[in-house]
């Protein structure tokens, strides 16, 4: 579900996803991202969880904007 959900930002193109060799499952899980949709009670957990996390660019700073100086 995240996977798709990252997918679906408007700003984002692709997502890269890693798994076990050892374990086929996780491969076989992560092809069927585009099998399903989201839906309204899926995007309030995803809202509710990040809700709750800390902002990354509070906490570290914009990525690289040094070098857009």
């Amino acid at each position: 579900m995240a996977v798709r959900y990252i997918l679906e930002q408007p700003t984002v193109a692709g997502a890269i996803v890693g798994y076990r060799l050892s374990i086929s499952e996780n491969f076989q899980d992560n092809s069927r991202v585009f099998d399903f949709n989201l839906d309204v009670k899926d995007y309030e957990q995803i809202n509710n969880l990040t809700g709750e996390s800390r902002d990354l660019f509070k906490l570290i700073g914009d990525c690289g904007d040094e070098y857009r100086r």
